[in-house]
């Protein structure tokens, strides 16, 4: 009985062992990919110059071109994670005969750099790819142009441009629902929905919002459904410049939703704006910011000043250019930067605390020194009880300022002295403090006082308002108690 040999694959020739490749990329069948390679590495490495140019047959096709590429560049990635870079070696560079291709690479390098708040940056090579997309034509420009004109338009909206931005997202949204693309409606509705509520045109941003709800709902998001008709309900009630949210387990909740027992996680009182920032001002902020920490104030003034150019409804920097111009010594000019941070987002963080040392500060009322040395309790890294310390220290050479004892108080209960920190949080009552820090005073106090008392100061918090997440926290504090 003699042995049983099997007998050998034929060799494919070289165009149906490229097809064959191709559709194993396509697949995703490694099993067939291994075998094809195996079996003819020198047939590959022979025909591979050939088969990465695009077949003249395929280019006037987009999609078939995409697919061929696709084939082209999954082989040589393949046999690259192999430990053969030859293949790779020889397609570098031709990706860019692919104008489908080169397009992917430039949505993606878009995407990374907006991602980064790279906005200017992203924009020539997004315009140079819609010029040479319009040319194109097949589903493949159906899929990207909307992409680009969608990533065109937030570099336009957030340097500022709300006009072309809102033109750019209107032609995207028009080929998505032409395509039946319902993501694509979705994010566009949004970004619509966004920049005209951005621009003050809230019938506009209302009926985009209960379009973007209605699309939500067909798409069975009702998550998102719900987000878009509660907006649209308060534009139509007058949606506030800024209103304090509370984050709870990751949920956002407003103050008339807040839960009737303690939570679980974290609360964390945070502002909620009518406008989105800017990614151009956010960028502007940052640099100013670290400016300002390094000594270097007047550049960060600048800066604050030139993010307050590209969007005059940011609260932002106003807020932080009247920091420093304190640290300038322009003392009545971080008054008025004070005053247009109020009328843009009344009791944003603590303008109304800060305008009243500012204005403390122009009348020579209070020292520069003194401020400084608040200005490192609030900010400074030091531990708390290096901070009760200096605190006390301040309060005995300026003992006329009130925020000094809230900063005490606050120490100490970070340390644990919840006696002293009370001691300290009534004597700063007593010193006839702005609304802001009366209002945090009051919180302060009721973290420790007996039943009845804290009832009562936490009352008088939510009433004075003067701090707007210090009344929130004072809201939540009142909902359980008994």
């Amino acid at each position: 009985m003699g042995w049983f040999t099997r007998k050998p694959a034929q060799p494919l020739p070289p165009d149906e062992l490229r097809d064959a490749l191709f559709e194993a990329v396509h697949a995703g069948n490694a099993k067939r990919l291994r075998e094809l390679v195996d079996a003819q590495p020198e047939t590959i490495s022979q025909h591979f110059p050939v088969w990465k140019k695009v077949p003249e047959a395929l280019r006037g096709d987009p999609e078939r071109m995409n697919r061929y590429a696709t084939g082209v560049i999954g082989l040589a990635h393949y046999c690259e994670q192999r430990g053969d870079s030859s293949l790779m070696a020889l397609l570098k560079g031709r990706a860019a005969d692919n104008p489908v291709v080169r397009w992917q690479q430039v949505l993606r390098s878009a995407q990374e750099q907006i991602g980064a708040g790279q906005h200017a940056q992203a924009e020539p090579p997004l315009r140079e790819s819609l010029a040479a997309g319009r040319r194109l034509s097949g589903t493949a420009v159906d899929t990207y142009l909307p992409i680009t004109l969608g990533l065109l338009g937030q570099c336009r909206f957030h340097q500022g441009d709300a006009d072309e931005a809102t033109t750019l997202f209107e032609e995207a949204l028009a080929i998505c629902r032409r395509t039946e693309d319902v993501e694509g409606q979705i994010a566009y509705l949004t970004s619509l929905h966004e920049t005209h509520r951005w621009l003050g045109h809230d019938r506009q941003a209302i009926d985009l919002a209960e379009q973007l709800a209605a699309r939500c709902d067909a798409a069975g998001d009702r998550e998102r459904s719900q987000w878009a008709r509660q907006r649209a309900a308060r534009m139509q009630a007058g949606e506030p410049l800024v209103r304090v949210v509370a984050e709870i387990d990751g949920r956002t909740l407003e103050l008339d939703e807040l839960p009737a027992t303690p939570p679980n996680g974290k609360v964390r009182f945070q502002f909620e704006r009518n406008r989105i920032t800017l990614g151009g001002v956010t960028t502007l902020v940052e640099e100013g910011s670290r400016l300002g920490s390094a000594g270097e104030n007047q550049r960060a003034l600048a800066a604050f000043q030139a993010a307050a150019l590209l969007d005059p409804h940011d609260p932002q920097p106003p807020y932080l250019a009247g920091l420093a111009l304190l640290e300038l010594g322009r003392y009545a000019d971080a008054v008025e930067s004070y005053d247009t941070t109020e009328r843009l987002a009344p009791g944003w963080f603590h303008c109304r605390a800060d305008r009243w040392m500012a204005a403390k500060l122009a009348a020579g009322h209070v020292t520069h020194e003194a401020f400084r040395t608040v200005r490192a309790l609030e900010d400074g890294n030091a531990p708390p009880d290096e901070k009760a310390r200096l605190a006390a220290a301040a309060i005995a050479a300026t003992p006329e300022l009130p925020v000094l004892y809230l900063l005490r108080a606050e120490a100490l209960t970070r340390v644990g002295s919840a006696a002293a920190a009370d001691v300290v949080a009534r004597a700063g009552l007593d010193r006839n403090p702005d609304a802001d820090v009366r209002t945090r005073l009051l919180v302060t106090r009721a973290q420790t006082a007996p039943s009845p008392d804290r009832r009562s100061l936490l009352e008088e918090a939510v009433a004075l308002d003067g701090n707007p997440t210090a009344a929130a926290m004072a809201r939540l504090m009142l909902r359980f108690e008994s």
